[in-house]
């Protein structure tokens, strides 16, 4: 039997955004890797090839951009679908980010249906919508 999970791979170093990620994911039918630092993330592509990269342009000792740049000059992840979530609207870096062929640029604060929206359409997949992202509390409140 084969695994029809796709590979998201989220580089996020804001663990509230990386909650809200995995929150929004929780019911797909996708393995979701998180990785908070450009190091880590390539660590986990020395290993594994993602279906997509959620990608944040503001982290740690790097740009989103940048990272993008060496990432785009390895042939395994030349066509490799990438959404970004960022803070940053200024046309140069969304001007820049068409030029290294990312698919979609969601503005933070985002809504979590629009992400989900997003990977649906970049992935061609689809999963039930639960209708709220908080889970329950054990009492059932």
């Amino acid at each position: 039997m084969t695994n029809d999970r796709k590979l998201i791979l989220s580089l996020e170093d804001n663990e509230d955004i990386a909650s809200l990620i995995s929150l929004v994911l929780r019911h797909a039918p996708v393995e979701l890797i998180h990785a908070p630092s450009p190091d880590e993330a390539n660590k986990i592509l020395q290993t594994r090839t993602p279906d997509l990269l959620l990608l944040d342009m503001m982290l740690p000792g790097i740009t989103g951009l940048d990272f993008l740049t060496q990432l785009r000059g390895d042939p395994r992840f030349v066509n490799l679908p990438v959404i970004v979530i960022t803070v940053r609207a200024e046309a140069a870096y969304r001007q820049r980010a068409q030029e290294l062929g990312v698919n979609r640029y969601l503005l933070k604060p985002f809504s979590p249906t629009v992400l989900r929206q997003e990977i649906q359409q970049t992935l061609g997949v689809r999963w039930k919508d639960t209708g709220t992202l908080i889970p329950p509390l054990a009492d059932g409140r």
